[in-house]
């Protein structure tokens, strides 16, 4: 399960990261809703996913690739929304959660 985790982490971070920076403000967030969640899904376990986006060549498509449940799916969408508005919603940051939307099919609602 921590697999799928770390990809919502990245799927999450991919969106945060479309205006060209990660704000604190929205790692925090990011952490905080998947702690809510996933209440066994530590810092240490969190800062690797981080690292691994980080140090990473891959897109958002192919994390998204690794979350085939819908209702996970839709829980990181609603994640990543919510932690690019932490900060303020770039454009660019809105694009990119239209287009993962539009992967999964899903609605905004």
């Amino acid at each position: 399960m921590e697999h799928n985790i770390s990809s919502i982490v990245k799927v999450a971070i991919s969106i945060c990261a479309k205006d060209g920076l990660v704000s604190e403000t929205e790692e925090n967030r990011v952490f905080e809703l998947i702690s809510k969640r996933f209440p066994d899904f530590t810092q240490d376990a969190f800062n690797r996913a981080l690292d691994e986006f980080f140090n990473s060549e891959q897109q958002i498509e192919d994390y998204m690739a690794d979350i085939t449940d819908p209702e996970l799916q839709k829980y990181t969408f609603e994640l990543a929304v919510d932690s690019a508005t932490s900060d303020g919603l770039d454009i660019r940051e809105n694009i990119a959660a239209e287009k993962a939307s539009q992967i999964w099919n899903l609605t905004n609602e």
